[in-house]
């Protein structure tokens, strides 16, 4: 139950932020991200197709610790971030854009 609780929690956290979460169609429709490989190990690759210019990224864990992460770009929409020195465990990368004023997050376990 209390994990249930602490997901709810972060999820309201990251809408309370200032970037709009009702984004239409068509920017869906535009842009496709993936994360890959889930459960990581050594790193955590993210692919962006679309037209998504100066893309940040936060890393979270599940409680809502803010994590410092250096992304490295590996070639047009592509990214990779290492996560071998994190602990075993559930976190929250969250791809956003202030361009396009677009935020989602995903869910991936690091191994």
């Amino acid at each position: 139950m209390s994990n249930k609780l602490i997901i709810l929690s972060f999820a309201c956290l990251l809408g309370l932020n200032g970037f709009s979460q009702n984004l239409n169609d068509e920017l869906y429709q535009q842009l496709e991200i993936s994360i890959y490989p889930n459960p990581a190990v050594e790193y955590l690759m993210v692919q962006i197709n679309g037209e998504v210019k100066n893309a940040t990224f936060e890393l979270n864990s599940m409680i809502g610790n803010h994590l410092t992460i250096q992304p490295e770009e590996t070639g047009y929409g592509k990214y990779r971030i290492p996560v071998k020195k994190l602990a075993i465990g559930y976190y929250f990368l969250i791809v956003k854009s202030e361009e396009k004023r677009f935020k989602k997050a995903f869910k991936f376990l690091k191994h």
